[in-house]
């Protein structure tokens, strides 16, 4: 395993990314709320989240999006 995948595996950034990943192989939204507030998400930040799953995006759109909102600041 590569330094910088070490460090995504560690990072709010890399918890993220995974519990949404795990979310599409296992949907839950319960599940997925607690996972993401345990990641250190805040309530209003989960709830944005969830919205974004509901709205049928992919990872990578949602991930992109709590980038630019500053999420992994």
């Amino acid at each position: 395993m590569s330094t910088t995948e070490l460090m995504l595996r560690t990072s709010l950034e890399g918890r993220v990314k995974r519990t949404l990943q795990t979310y599409f192989r296992r949907p839950n939204d319960v599940l997925i709320k607690e996972s993401l507030g345990a990641n250190g998400l805040s309530p209003e930040q989960v709830e944005v989240t969830v919205k974004l799953l509901n709205e049928e995006k992919t990872v990578a759109e949602i991930m992109e999006y709590l980038h630019d909102q500053g999420y992994f600041a």
